[in-house]
């Protein structure tokens, strides 16, 4: 079998508009009523205001007295939960009212923070929570000045512990806020005067200018930054999650083996502990290297690295079977980010280097095993860390593969042996709510930092090792995710400050991890994953086992230089769909630990399912894939036809179309909702003319009922959105006599209006790059030879992947 993807390059056609409506007089209806969350005041309501206006004026004058820098002005910081959704309508009046202005939207925009820049207006608040509390209950808000307090569940105002969120003092990182207010830049020179006088090493980028990355800083000096530097939003730690370097097992005496390297391979940038030179990979290694700990980059002390980048170079081959030969499948450049277990992660040079490394050396893949320590908590929007690797993904078009972190094994090892309780059992372990055990809290199986980035991919673990056995121990099975791997924070099922999401805004398609792969199994040695040691490390030497989401990651890492090997003009959102196009798993009816459940909890471990190394690169003669790499603009409507060969009505074949999408965006950074404000979404029609399917109903260019869009858009500004989308159509043999000699892939963009000004001017007038694989396969009713491939390459035009001229990295020096 040779027979390799191909672009689909039939001719397109496009439209400015298309029909949008959908009942959306009712949907706007609903962001107006909404307004009103209560009609009066309620008892509950008074009491709440009354607490958080006390602790408001105390935490203020606080802060106020513990400033020992003197400023022309300060910048107050308030945060207001709120019962609906804060909207452009209510951003106008509540700074029109009050002199607020948001810097920060969360929790699907019902959580904001503000900037108070008029202290005259907010009087005004202040005033109005006083006659609300003073009032008597059941006093109507209608037509009252003090109406919009109606939508408020709480607020707080942001102090000095709000912003100190580690008690650490090394490797720590300073997020700002993006801030109009005149003092914010005189305050930006004095944190860095600050820092500079009390001879703190740190690391600032212009291009991330919201972040600083503090090698060290005392307790003093903190809380110093913290009550004077009103900019300074939060103070973390950027200590990885730990690492498990595996010593334990038997000492090998050598390798045992020898690596063939192609030409041409792909070059994959490893963010790790650094890598051994070892021999079976040592001529992989790229001369150039980055080091952010001083110790060297091929120093590896914890072999944390060595063991990933094995992974990726050897790929599955080096678990499947004992061999004295593998063939490489990828090159390693090294970018040590960390020595140490309890090393700080430098984010800004960490940033730096992927861009230099994309620029100077053409590398497009790269493999970050490591996170930031603690579980996202549900509902919780994006952090910067994540922003900043989505907008490095997007301007630099790179892939960063991400695992999602581990549940800590001393901490597994504690709630399942020692403190044992029904909630803790496997699968109600990751998801129960309202469990009364008094150890374990079920938001502490969440993603991990930055886990939920959505321009890259993101990995789970399942709990095999990819031997030919089901050496599992802790975890039921070789085929269920891990008791270890980490699920999706997003719950649509639990209420945003006191009230429930509605259905429009949750998305199916939305998860991370996006995809899973083997990656071992606690507690049993032979559970492990086998991986590559350093002869010098101390312990198992040449071999060891272990295991994590952190040896997952490299393995899909290893199939996406495999693509870009073979396929190396392609665009790095077009290797993402490829990946999740070959990918599959089991559904909940299949797995009997799953089946009884409703609350989509599989779904929020495995994503899309586990890519299939046979549908990554070639085809077999009864299907294909056709990729195309495309533009679109806002309000757009894009359709390809798609040609289908005459023998088809003369068989009872069925054809199945699967049907992947990925794009990258420019993120809007601190916006929930808007995070990715750009919606594009696609469906398999008939093959009409472009402008009869921009404007007629779907009954009139659908195939048939069933064949919807990948992803809805009505709702528009409330609505999440995904750009990463895969759906299957089945076309059956009527089907086929019905539509003729051809079908078309429609798709279709729209961008949100409640964005920043620089950011709506930019997506309303911007070329969006859209990557779509289709794979076609036809089902036969017998044992008939497949011909598919051949008589749809005849049919339709198309170009071969391999004359297109890509960003090749094969030519660097080893």
């Amino acid at each position: 079998m040779a027979n390799k993807h191909v672009l689909l390059v039939n001719p397109r056609s496009q439209h400015p508009s298309f029909k949008r409506q959908r009942n959306i007089s009712r949907v706007e209806k609903t962001d107006e009523h909404e307004t009103q969350s209560l009609k009066s005041i309620q008892a509950l309501q008074k009491e709440r205001l009354r607490i958080d206006a006390a602790a408001f004026y105390t935490r203020r004058k606080l802060r106020n007295e513990a400033r020992t820098i003197p400023f022309p002005k300060v910048i107050d910081l308030v945060r207001i939960y709120f019962f609906a959704i804060f909207n452009d309508d209510l951003k106008y009046k509540f700074f029109k009212r009050y002199g607020l202005s948001p810097v920060e939207y969360n929790q699907f925009n019902k959580t904001v923070l503000f900037e108070i820049l008029d202290e005259q207006l907010f009087a005004d608040f202040d005033r109005h929570i006083r006659q609300i509390i003073d009032s008597a209950e059941g006093t109507s808000y209608e037509h009252q000045e003090f109406n919009l307090i109606a939508l408020i569940l709480n607020f707080e105002f942001v102090g000095t512990d709000n912003r100190v969120q580690t008690t650490r003092e090394s490797g720590l990182l300073l997020t700002l806020i993006s801030s109009s207010n005149t003092v914010a830049s005189i305050q930006k020179k004095e944190l860095f005067s600050l820092l500079e006088t009390q001879d703190t090493n740190y690391t600032y980028d212009e291009r991330n200018p919201d972040i600083i990355a503090v090698k060290r800083l005392s307790k003093q000096q903190t809380t110093i930054i913290a009550n004077n530097i009103d900019i300074v939003r939060s103070i973390t730690s950027t200590r990885p999650l730990k690492i498990r370097p595996g010593v334990y097992g038997t000492v090998r005496r050598d390798f045992g083996f020898t690596v063939d390297i192609p030409e041409h391979l792909a070059t994959v940038g490893v963010i790790d502990t650094g890598v051994s030179r070892i021999e079976p990979i040592k001529e992989l290694l790229t001369t150039f290297s980055y080091d952010h700990t001083g110790y060297g980059a091929f120093w590896d002390e914890s072999g944390h690295g060595t063991a990933v980048a094995g992974l990726i170079a050897l790929g599955d081959d080096f678990q499947k079977e004992v061999s004295n030969r593998y063939i490489a499948k990828a090159r390693i450049a090294v970018i040590k980010a960390v020595h140490n277990n309890n090393d700080e992660l430098n984010i800004p040079k960490l940033l730096a280097d992927i861009r230099h490394a994309r620029q100077n050396y053409g590398i497009r893949l790269f493999n970050m095993s490591l996170n930031i320590p603690l579980a996202k908590k549900y509902n919780d929007g994006y952090g910067h860390f994540a922003y900043e690797l989505d907008k490095l993904s997007y301007e630099e078009d790179v892939l960063i593969f991400i695992s999602v972190g581990n549940v800590d094994q001393e901490y597994l090892k504690e709630i399942i042996e020692i403190d044992a309780h029904p909630d803790h059992e496997y699968p109600t372990f990751f998801y129960k709510p309202d469990s009364s055990s008094q150890t374990h809290n079920c938001k502490n199986t969440n993603i991990s930092e930055p886990a939920e980035s959505l321009n890259n991919i993101s990995i789970g673990a399942l709990a095999g090792n990819l031997e030919d056995n089901n050496s599992v121990d802790i975890t039921p099975d070789c085929s269920y995710p891990a008791y270890y791997s980490r699920k999706f924070h997003f719950d649509y099922s639990l209420p945003v400050n006191g009230t429930r999401l509605k259905k429009n805004q949750f998305n199916k398609y939305l998860n991370k991890p996006d995809l899973i792969f083997e990656g071992g199994d606690l507690f049993e040695y032979a559970s492990g994953m086998e991986v590559l040691r350093s002869p010098l490390t101390i312990g198992e030497q040449f071999y060891g086992r272990t295991c994590g989401t952190s040896l997952a990651t490299p393995l899909i890492t290893s199939y996406a230089a495999q693509i870009l090997s073979m396929y190396p003009g392609l665009a790095t959102q077009t290797v993402k769909a490829l990946l999740i196009n070959s990918s599959i798993y089991h559904k909940e009816t299949a797995l009997p630990h799953f089946s009884s459940r409703s609350d989509k909890l599989l779904k929020k471990l495995v994503g899309f399912g586990r890519p299939q190394k046979d549908k990554l690169l070639l085809n077999e003669d009864h299907a294909i894939v056709f990729i195309i790499e495309n533009e679109i603009g806002n309000g757009q409507l894009l359709t390809i036809p798609i040609h289908l060969p005459s023998y088809l009505k003369t068989t009872e074949n069925k054809i199945r179309f699967d049907i992947s999408m990925c794009y990258s965006f420019r993120p809007v950074k601190d916006n929930h909702l808007s995070y990715l404000p750009l919606h594009v979404s696609f469906n398999l029609v008939r093959n009409l003319p472009v402008q009869d399917i921009a404007y007629v109903e779907q009954s009139e260019y659908g195939i048939k009922n069933g064949f919807s869009w990948s992803e809805d858009h009505f709702g528009l500004e409330n609505r999440i959105f995904s750009n990463a989308q895969s759906t299957s159509y089945m076309l059956q043999p009527k089907d086929i006599q019905q539509v003729g000699d051809a079908v078309a892939l429609a798709i279709r963009c729209l961008s949100k209006t409640e964005i920043p000004e620089s950011d709506y001017q930019y997506y309303s007038h911007a070329r969006h790059k859209v990557s779509v694989v289709i794979r076609i396969t036809e089902i036969a009713v017998a044992n008939a030879p497949g011909e598919l491939y051949n008589e749809m390459l005849a049919c339709n035009t198309i170009e071969l992947i391999d004359q297109l001229t890509g960003d090749i990295d094969a030519d660097l020096d080893v």
